[in-house]
C-alpha cells in the first residue's frame, strides 16, 4: 500500500484519472489481481492498494511500480509518504445486491 499527501484538492478525481492510466499497465504483470484507491479530501491523503497472487509476483514488479508511482505522484502534485507491503489473510467481498 502506498500513501500519498499533497495540497491538491479533488483527490478522488486525480485517483480516477491515475487508475485509468495504470490499470491497463498493471494487467500486463503475471499474478496482478486488482487495485483499490482510497481518498480523504479533508486530510489531502490518498492510498493505493494493489493485490497480487503471490509475494513473489509483488516483488518482481516492485521496482518498476516504484518508478511509475513516483512519476504519477509528482505529476499530480503529491508526495509519497509511505510504502508498505501487507499480507491479506482474509478477503471477503459480497456480490452486489440488486436493490431494484
Amino acid at each position: 500500500m502506498a500513501e500519498f499527501r499533497g495540497t491538491e484538492s479533488e483527490l478522488a478525481e486525480i485517483a480516477r484519472m491515475a487508475a485509468e492510466g495504470i490499470e491497463g499497465w498493471l494487467r500486463e504483470y503475471d499474478e496482478y489481481l486488482g487495485l483499490v484507491m482510497l481518498t480523504d479530501e479533508e486530510s489531502r491523503t490518498a492510498r493505493v492498494i494493489t493485490f497480487w497472487g503471490s509475494p513473489e509476483a509483488e516483488v518482481r514488479s516492485r521496482t518498476v511500480r516504484k518508478t511509475m508511482r513516483d512519476q504519477i505522484a509528482g505529476s499530480a502534485g503529491l508526495d509519497v509518504v509511505e510504502y508498505r507491503v501487507w499480507e491479506v489473510p482474509v478477503c471477503e467481498i459480497s456480490p452486489a445486491v440488486n436493490r431494484g
